[in-house]
């Protein structure tokens, strides 16, 4: 009888970070079943999940609050797909999904079934609210109760997870980045700026991930405003806008007031080219579990301006990659971004910039995931 593995997160989108879980399960003997919110209708990643011989299933979820109508939906369908199959490990990621899956999941422990779960950043740290701290923390702790092992992917993570009640926790450099991949990218940089309407003689500030209250794009714009020579700069975002949260509509409202020169570059499939036309990197997240989109911009010798939180401050070391910042503190972003304006600066900083990513390659997390893989399901 062949092997049944589900692995779950929030929406459909978020599968293009696991497809290397998924490799290493299909290679370990295992029928792979997915289950997440496909809001968006992605055929492309359906095309996908067809092609590695995965069984999709749809279920709606709130990412956002944990009780609510759909989550309990949610919780009743997973319950019932646990019934049809003994799948022998349930992989889940994200918080809200983690909770309802671990909870559902928890008396197949006893069966046998391998309940692991990857946390892509915890929701609770000390820059939220007491009522947020208290929810996630909660959320969290009482999860965390239900698993054999949570895996995070940044240190601080790791010290707040082996706080929980779950006997083995592990940490890994992140899902890992094709380092090579946006290292060698060439193109011609002048045709490629002016095909993004971004003339040469622009400093290019670029800002990779959906337009959310969490990325905290604003913070740049604010910070650009009180600059004094805020006309030398282009401020790129290349994302999704949410649906739901009005941010997009912040920003812009923002950059026409202060008359900021920004471009919303919408979601990408040129990012290694794009990266190369730019000059600094920002990544002013609120919180953040690792942050791929920085990796792949030191990938290719560009210096980061980022918040100090979670998973940025591993690879963004004041002076050397990068400047660390509060992430409401504007005027410091102001100053990291004055003080990589500086060609020289930049230049020094290329080579470090390029070397502090080598941990995080994809290569590197492979292999620690195999290695977790192997021990937990003891093969």
């Amino acid at each position: 009888m062949q092997k049944e593995a589900l692995i779950a997160a929030n929406f459909i989108g978020f599968f293009h970070f696991l497809w290397d879980d998924v490799d290493m399960l299909n290679q370990m003997g295992y029928k792979i079943y997915a289950i997440g919110d496909n809001e968006r209708n992605e055929d492309y990643t359906m095309k996908i999940m067809a092609e590695k011989n995965v069984t999709f299933i749809d279920a709606k979820i709130d990412a956002k609050s944990p009780f609510t109508i759909n989550n309990i939906a949610y919780y009743n369908q997973v319950k019932e797909l646990l019934k049809g199959h003994h799948f022998d490990v349930i992989h889940c990621h994200t918080p809200i999904v983690g909770l309802l899956v671990r909870i559902s999941a928890r008396k197949y422990r006893k069966y046998g079934t391998k309940i692991i779960y990857t946390t892509h950043g915890l929701a609770f740290t000390h820059l939220s609210s007491k009522k947020e701290y208290f929810i996630y923390h909660t959320i969290e702790a009482i999860a965390s109760r239900f698993c054999d092992a949570i895996i995070t992917i940044n240190k601080e993570d790791y010290e707040s997870a082996k706080k929980l009640h779950c006997k083995n926790v592990f940490h890994i450099n992140g899902v890992g980045v094709n380092t090579e991949k946006f290292r060698t990218a060439v193109i011609d940089r002048d045709a490629y700026r002016e095909k993004l309407n971004i003339s040469k003689d622009k400093i290019m500030i670029l800002a990779i991930g959906e337009l959310s209250h969490r990325k905290n794009h604003t913070v740049i714009v604010k910070a650009l405003a009180t600059m004094r020579d805020k006309d030398k700069y282009v401020f790129a975002i290349c994302g999704r806008e949410m649906t739901a949260g009005g941010t997009g509509e912040e920003i812009r409202k923002i950059a026409k007031e202060k008359e900021i020169n920004i471009l919303f570059l919408g979601f990408r499939s040129d990012i290694p080219e794009v990266i190369k036309c730019a000059d600094i990197g920002v990544m002013p997240s609120i919180r953040e579990g690792l942050g791929l989109s920085g990796i792949e911009m030191l990938s290719a010798g560009i210096p980061l301006v980022g918040s100090d939180v979670q998973g940025i401050r591993e690879y963004i070391v004041n002076g050397k990659t990068g400047y660390l910042c509060h992430p409401f503190d504007v005027d410091a972003f102001a100053k990291g971004i004055e003080k990589l304006s500086d060609f020289k600066t930049r230049n020094a900083m290329f080579s470090e910039c390029k070397e502090i990513v080598k941990q995080f390659d994809l290569k590197v997390s492979i292999e620690q995931r195999n290695k977790i893989y192997y021990q937990i399901l003891n093969i």
